[in-house]
């Protein structure tokens, strides 16, 4: 079943949601890509983004300008489709995965929480306000000190895209509560400069006038970790 928006193409699973619930979810999404073109300073595009919304689909994933979610969780509202339109909206090739993941993540809770949608609810249920609280909760256990050196830095811990409750889980907390502070503390518009950046390390210096290294103890500092 085929629903088209302004902004996105939606291509849902036959027989398994109403029509209401089809256009319901379309409009969540039309929207949700016209808020996070404006936060993150995407012009509008005459390329619509296509999502893939079925039960054959187990885990949320984007491919340059495809989403695919889900159907048990866009029927449940918690498909992290803001989450995975930033990925689309914002590509981000020499970024780290830490920088990558986090952004997703602090994209979804801010524009859930100051424009409307739904937050994805991948791994934390408080969104930006309680990131702060659910990373340091991360950081006093071994799963989080396990991941904590992939912070800050290139390259992703070891069975991230198998071991989602022990690695991923802590990983995408800490990720995002780094990136809320580095948006509060250095500005949104220093964070967006870094998505295209072609050095992202050398970016990070220029434009923050601090390393990834420096932030992050800053940002454990303020955390209390």
């Amino acid at each position: 079943m085929r629903v088209e928006t302004e902004r996105a193409i939606l291509l849902f699973q036959p027989g398994q949601l109403s029509a209401d619930e089809m256009e319901r979810f379309a409009g969540l999404v039309d929207l949700g890509i016209m808020h996070l073109q404006e936060y993150i300073g995407v012009p509008p595009s005459d390329r619509r983004i296509q999502y893939f919304i079925s039960d054959r689909i187990e885990t949320s994933y984007s491919s340059y300008r495809s989403v695919f979610l889900p159907l048990t969780r866009v029927r449940e509202r918690s498909a992290p489709y803001l989450h995975e339109s930033s990925h689309v909206l914002a590509p981000c090739r020499d970024c780290p995965m830490w920088f990558s993941e986090g952004l997703a993540s602090y994209l979804q809770s801010w524009v859930s929480e100051n424009r409307g949608g739904y937050d994805g609810v991948i791994f934390t249920r408080r969104g930006n306000r309680g990131i702060d609280r659910d990373a340091l909760r991360w950081l006093s256990g071994e799963r989080g000190q396990a991941v904590l050196p992939f912070i800050g830095k290139h390259g992703e811990p070891p069975a991230i895209q198998y071991d989602r409750s022990n690695v991923a889980a802590p990983f995408y907390v800490m990720s995002q509560s780094f990136v809320k502070y580095l948006a509060d503390k250095a500005g949104m518009e220093k964070v967006r400069m870094l998505i295209g950046a072609g050095d992202f390390e050398a970016a990070m210096v220029e434009g923050t006038g601090k390393s990834s290294e420096q932030w992050k103890a800053e940002w454990l500092a303020s955390l209390g970790g």
